[in-house]
């Protein structure tokens, strides 16, 4: 990395400080607003499986579930619930971040041909779940 892109770089990192973007949990939806579906209650709008009937909407709010998820995204983590969620930018993200920094027998989301991601978000990440399910024995 040359001079003048390092300190680029420690420039953006300064200005996302006096941003207070380093504040911020990694997703703020479950904060913010949740679905209520007729199938049930979702904490976002790539979440699955739901966390409460849908007549529950009012005890969902502060559900020991949604809560989990809140602790874990404040710290900068991911629940296991987000992870179940692979359609989800954000943990698509975080996944190849983590994939990047160490080699694996999996393949990052991108290397993926965009065909086989669209069918594993349209399918719940069902299919990504079995192939790392597959990739585990």
């Amino acid at each position: 990395m040359t001079e003048s892109r390092r300190e680029a770089a420690s420039a953006a990192i300064q200005e996302e400080d006096l941003l207070g973007l380093k504040k911020f949990p990694l997703c703020r939806e479950p904060w913010e607003s949740y679905y209520i579906l007729r199938r049930g209650i979702l904490p976002c709008c790539y979440g699955n499986p739901i966390i409460g009937e849908m007549s529950e909407y009012a005890e969902a709010w502060n559900s020991p579930k949604l809560q989990e998820i809140r602790r874990y995204l404040s710290r900068g983590e991911l629940s296991p619930y987000c992870l179940e969620s692979l359609a989800c930018p954000i943990v698509q993200r975080v996944l190849a971040e983590k994939n990047a920094g160490a080699e694996g027998p999996g393949v990052p989301p991108r290397s993926r041909p965009r065909l086989l991601r669209a069918v594993n978000q349209l399918l719940f990440g069902l299919p990504g779940r079995i192939w790392r399910a597959l990739g585990k024995r």
